[in-house]
């Protein structure tokens, strides 16, 4: 039977959702975007977050889920479909998409979801359910009004809103996917929260949790934004030894002042640290994030070779 829930839901729940994805292909905890602690309710202030599951008894045989960040209703991120081995061919979980994508559209104010792939079968699929892959990713986009994601970009982005910057939270956890994906082949990769848009991009809700794994890693990091928590630019920072800080992030370089102040006022939250060091390392492709840092002052040191998803790029190093 075909059920819906709001998050959140009880542990018994949680547990039979558990028992399926990791049994079922996500292979363990660690592979899942969508962790107990949101399963329980931990950002109902920020998300609204629907399961949408074929139930067979007190077994999950088919999952999907929906999250919709409540100040900004018109995006949203489809994640963790799953169905169990026994179950598939069946179309539980085109049914599920199906319904989850049908429901959201209903509202008036919804325009786009976004859902990470890299199952070419997966990919049949959800093509025929009316998504489009995004170029240069693993990532598909749902258009209300059947728009193109660089469609779409050119309307969702309000250039004159009124920017503010911002600690990293959880009400980014959706508006991070278009601000990523609308900054991929643009020869930035961000060392601390290991995105990397040099390669085919396949992150979608997984976006959002790497970089809220910086504070269990001894980092942080803030954003602009606007009102509706669209994001502009990103800067993190990670303390690799005893008040030694790398600085990093990603930024839309068509709000390159606005970017350089949230630089600024990142470096001055480790200056009141007392640092040993705070340091930068930059791909040497990416000449315009090379050409902000030596704008504010860091200095050229060293070229280094960073690993970035099993090969050796060239680095270089900034000090201030």
């Amino acid at each position: 039977m075909l059920k819906t829930y709001t998050i959140p839901i009880t542990t018994k729940q949680i547990t039979n959702l558990y028992d399926l994805w990791v049994n079922n292909g996500f292979e363990n905890e660690k592979n899942i975007d969508i962790n107990k602690n949101l399963l329980s309710g931990s950002e109902v202030k920020s998300n609204q977050i629907k399961l949408y599951v074929y139930e067979k008894a007190a077994t999950v045989l088919s999952s999907a889920i929906i999250i919709i960040n409540n100040n900004n209703p018109s995006i949203s991120g489809v994640g963790e479909v799953c169905t169990s081995v026994n179950s598939r061919g069946k179309g539980l979980a085109n049914t599920l998409c199906e319904k989850i994508v049908d429901d959201y559209f209903l509202n008036n104010q919804s325009r786009a979801i976004f859902l990470g792939t890299i199952n070419p079968v997966a990919e049949k699929i959800y093509k025929s359910l009316g998504w489009q892959m995004i170029k240069n990713t693993n990532v598909m986009f749902n258009s209300k009004n059947q728009d193109d994601f660089e469609s779409f970009l050119l309307t969702y982005n309000k250039p004159n809103s009124t920017k503010i910057i911002t600690k990293g939270n959880s009400d980014f956890r959706i508006s991070i996917i278009p601000f990523v994906l609308s900054q991929r082949s643009k020869n930035q990769i961000d060392l601390n929260s290991k995105v990397n848009l040099i390669n085919k991009l396949s992150s979608c809700l997984g976006l959002y949790n790497k970089y809220d794994s910086l504070y269990v890693k001894k980092g942080n990091w803030f954003s602009v934004s606007d009102n509706e928590n669209r994001l502009f630019s990103i800067v993190s920072y990670l303390e690799k030894e005893d008040k030694k800080f790398r600085i990093d992030g990603l930024f839309n370089y068509l709000y390159y002042d606005e970017a350089k102040k949230l630089v600024e006022f990142v470096i001055n939250k480790l200056v009141n640290q007392k640092p040993n060091k705070i340091s930068v390392e930059i791909y040497k492709k990416d000449t315009s994030k090379l050409q902000m840092f030596h704008e504010l002052g860091f200095i050229e040191k060293n070229n280094i070779q960073n690993k970035i998803d099993g090969k050796d790029l060239e680095f270089k190093e900034f000090i201030l």
